[in-house]
């Protein structure tokens, strides 16, 4: 966009508040959108995964049935579907730590809290590590590849 303001193509800039204005101006909306827009972007990767999480941990605790049909059992299958919601997020990520390198979990962590500070966004306090999207997904892409190809989970899904 920042091309077409300085060859001066105003045909693609009809319906902007581009026409007219300086080019470091316009350079400067550009930049920030970009930056507005990975931040969604972070919020979105991060929704998809913790539902990602949610579910898989859902499943997991269906098996509990399947090995064995008691009265607890089934009482602590249920209370783990209906608290699992409620569970702090760095506790679920913890839970992964048996299947998953820790230090791709601290990564996700990360992920989360920088998620965090663009969903919360104090002025007065700076994140703490801004994370690119493309930095988020590959992190958060590589934790459900290996759960989904992890052989405990294998056994997990045919049992």
């Amino acid at each position: 966009m920042a091309r077409v303001v300085k060859r001066k193509d105003i045909s693609v800039l009809d319906k902007t508040n581009f026409i007219g204005a300086p080019v470091e101006e316009v350079a400067g909306r550009i930049s920030s959108s970009t930056e507005h827009a990975d931040d969604y972007v972070i919020l979105a990767l991060w929704t998809l995964f913790e539902r990602y999480l949610f579910l898989h941990l859902q499943k997991e605790s269906k098996r509990i049935l399947q090995v064995s049909t008691t009265r607890f059992t089934q009482e602590t299958q249920q209370k783990i579907e209906n608290e699992l919601e409620y569970w702090r997020i760095d506790e679920v990520l913890d839970l992964f730590k048996t299947v998953i390198d820790s230090n791709l979990i601290g990564q996700a962590k990360q992920v989360k809290q920088y998620r965090d500070w663009v969903a919360h966004r104090n002025p007065k306090k700076p994140p703490k590590a801004n994370v690119p999207p493309q930095t988020a997904y590959v992190v958060l892409s590589t934790i459900v590849q290996q759960l989904e190809t992890h052989p405990e989970m294998q056994r997990a899904t045919s049992a």
